[in-house]
């Protein structure tokens, strides 16, 4: 069965993944019980915590999108078995890139890191830093009797200063300024042009994969999005003067 024509993984962006099952009597996946029942391989596909049966061996293949009729290459995952549960909902795992789109989108990705510098208050003109880390997350889960990894990952982010300007999407984070380099103009800073109060935020486009039973990584389609909690900001404008009165002489003198 081919479980998905169109997805493409990040590493291998121009592959289709074929699943074959032990047992297989046609291309929707169908098995032969009979046979099943006489080839399960206990030793090396187990029971255990996440399997209350022994698995099954399979094998994945691969070839390049588009092909009609392609040769088919197996893949390896370094000498180890790669294994499916309860094979006879064989068919079912046709539905696993779709159930895993929905995983996916409703997965609570943390959102990243937002930071502001100086904050709660800068000033019109000034380099305010503004930084974001989003991380890579891992979610385990089991659909269908399978043992699938599900991991997000970061690929841009866009920045919205509050004021109308945003940066993005980009792949740029930023970092940290100690504060004696407050001011510093980075990738990633702002200078606002008008006094008021902002609330900026950062989001962040995650990219998703997933792996059934430590089988190849392979792609979900679409993204999510995830908004980190804005930082509300007061923009004020310094002002100087020029005063003639000695405050030694007169405390109580103008600027005094």
């Amino acid at each position: 069965m081919i479980l998905t024509s169109v997805h493409a993984s990040p590493d291998a962006p121009k592959y289709q993944w074929l699943l074959t099952l032990p047992c297989q009597i046609d291309k929707s996946g169908s098995q032969d019980t009979k046979c099943l029942g006489s080839n399960r391989n206990a030793q090396k596909c187990p029971a255990g915590a996440d399997h209350k049966e022994a698995g099954y061996l399979a094998q994945y293949r691969y070839a390049p999108i588009g092909l009609s009729n392609p040769e088919w290459s197996q893949w390896t995952n370094d000498g180890s078995p790669t294994c499916v549960y309860n094979p006879r909902e064989a068919q079912a795992l046709l539905n696993i890139p779709g159930l895993m789109a929905r995983e996916f989108q409703s997965r609570k990705i943390t959102a990243a890191e937002f930071g502001v510098q100086p904050q709660p208050h800068t000033l019109v003109g000034f380099n305010t830093n503004f930084y974001s880390h989003p991380k890579k997350q891992t979610f385990p889960l089991t659909l269908l009797g399978q043992s699938i990894t599900l991991t997000v990952y970061p690929v841009s982010s866009t920045y919205d200063y509050g004021d109308g300007t945003t940066l993005g999407p980009t792949e740029l984070e930023g970092s940290a300024l100690p504060n004696a380099q407050w001011g510093t103009e980075t990738r990633t800073s702002h200078a606002y042009q008008r006094t008021g109060e902002f609330v900026a935020s950062v989001t962040t486009r995650f990219h998703g994969t997933y792996s059934i039973n430590g089988g190849p990584v392979m792609p979900i389609p679409g993204e999510a999005t995830v908004t980190s909690p804005g930082v509300r900001l007061s923009v004020w404008r310094s002002k100087v003067d020029w005063y003639a009165d000695d405050c030694n002489q007169n405390p109580h003198g103008a600027g005094c």
